[in-house]
């Protein structure tokens, strides 16, 4: 029996050995524990279901590419990182290919709970390649950073599955152009929450002034005793 803190990651290679071999939808948990060669109860004990072993996937994944980047990445500029990061990505992605296209076809095998999750997860990730290539996430701008990332990524992954080249430069250079496209995208966004922010200030200057006016009317139109 494996050791217990080991057993998570026993059942997520078991999961993706499966999906290699049949359809996702037809893997079953007691499948999988089998396969992982643990009882079903110590499955119960460290994953919540297949979604559960998916998401435990992603969070690897995440863990993969941010233990594996160095001080000197963080000298490149902020597009070079980006696409380092991401191709990073697919790189500690590309033994599993098979099982993510099985996975895939079926579409996660998600219900609607688990795909509100599975989404928010793949947000979780996107938020932590930005930054670790030096992108802010906070705010409403890196919320949209966040969330056009990620549909960058879902694009591209779709094309990294199909690549069957030795390098999956074909992979990159269409990351590349989709991610220059977004940088044009994102300073005008930049630009245009600069102008909403100042002319937001600007009025609420506008308001406080008009606020004090108002103040210093009533206090001179009141009765000299009620002043007193």
């Amino acid at each position: 029996m494996p050791a217990k803190k080991d057993i998570p990651n026993i059942l997520i290679d078991a999961a993706l050995k499966l999906a290699t071999e049949k359809s996702w939808h037809d893997v079953t948990i007691i499948d999988i524990a089998q396969t992982a060669g643990v009882t079903i109860a110590d499955c119960h004990a460290h994953v919540g279901g297949k979604a559960d072993i998916l998401r435990r996937f992603i969070a690897r994944i995440d863990h993969e590419v941010l233990a594996d980047l160095h001080e000197d990445d963080f000298a490149e500029p902020g597009h070079d990182r980006l696409i380092a990061v991401i191709m990073a990505r697919f790189d500690a992605l590309a033994d599993h290919r098979d099982a993510l296209r099985s996975i895939l076809k079926s579409r996660g095998d998600l219900g609607p709970a688990d795909s509100i999750r599975a989404i928010k997860s793949h947000f979780g990730s996107m938020r932590w390649m930005l930054e670790a290539a030096g992108f802010r996430t906070s705010g409403l701008q890196g919320s949209l950073r966040v969330a056009g990332l990620t549909a960058i990524y879902a694009r591209t992954f779709g094309h990294w599955l199909d690549d069957d080249s030795t390098d999956f430069a074909p992979t990159m250079a269409y990351l590349d152009r989709e991610l220059s496209k977004a940088a044009g995208w994102d300073g005008q966004v930049e630009k245009g929450l600069g102008k909403a922010t100042g002319l937001c200030r600007k009025l609420s200057e506008k308001c406080q002034q008009i606020r004090s006016k108002k103040s210093s009317r009533r206090a001179d139109t009141q009765p000299t005793d009620a002043r007193q």
